[in-house]
């Protein structure tokens, strides 16, 4: 039977040290309008090069018009607080602001642990998994944590991959900097251990019979 869930996304707010690139807009003739530049941004340009710092402040730093403090505020409300800033500027202005400095590390049973970066922002915890290759077969689906930083407090939370409410999770949708940790089964070294005494004991049992067969033949 098929099932709807209702996603929950919470809105990611903006920290020191993230790169956003900022694009404005406005009725103001080219000649007079200083931020032209960043409202003609070639898509094709790496946008961390072309992205604006926010510094240890939690400010970034506009043309003509100084630090803006941006630190603390999602995506959307840092388009409108420039905005209201360059009202006294520029002739209509409209903003657009993305985060484009997405890093994010995964650990644990998984096949290629480290650090992965992407340029967009909205990735979930299963598509992030996908990209360090999947979980390992000993991975436990169920014990999954999500170490995450907010404004200089990081907390550990558990995420169980078979539960059929992750959607609808705070932690289903990862954020900027978290680290997915996988537990590996209680089982796993059992496991090891029980699959290489097996191979031995095959092992064993192979030389014994290859020992018998040679006494026979030389008795015979």
């Amino acid at each position: 039977m098929d099932r709807a869930y209702s996603e929950k996304t919470t809105a990611y707010r903006l920290q020191p040290g993230d790169i956003v690139q900022i694009k404005v807009y406005s009725l103001t003739p080219g000649e007079f309008d200083f931020f032209e530049e960043l409202s003609e941004i070639d898509l094709r340009t790496d946008p961390l090069l072309t992205g604006t710092l926010i510094g240890e402040d939690g400010t970034v730093i506009l043309p003509a018009v100084g630090a803006v403090r941006v630190s603390g505020l999602t995506a959307r409300e840092a388009q409108e607080k420039i905005r209201q800033v360059l009202v006294e500027y520029l002739d209509t202005p409209s903003v657009d602001v993305r985060l484009v400095s997405f890093d994010f590390a995964v650990v644990g049973e998984v096949q290629r642990q480290g650090k992965y970066g992407i340029l967009e922002d909205r990735l979930n915890i299963l598509e992030a998994i996908g990209m360090a290759g999947g979980l390992t077969e000993f991975a436990n689906f169920e014990t999954v944590k999500v170490l995450r930083s907010d404004n200089g407090v990081s907390t550990l939370h558990g995420v169980n991959l078979l539960d059929s409410n992750l959607p609808s999770s705070d932690y289903y949708y990862i954020q900027p900097n978290d680290v997915i940790l996988v537990d590996q089964l209680k089982n796993k070294n059992f496991r090891r251990n029980s699959a290489s005494n097996i191979a031995l004991i095959l092992s064993a049992v192979a030389t014994g019979v290859t020992l018998i067969l040679a006494v026979d033949n030389l008795s015979n």
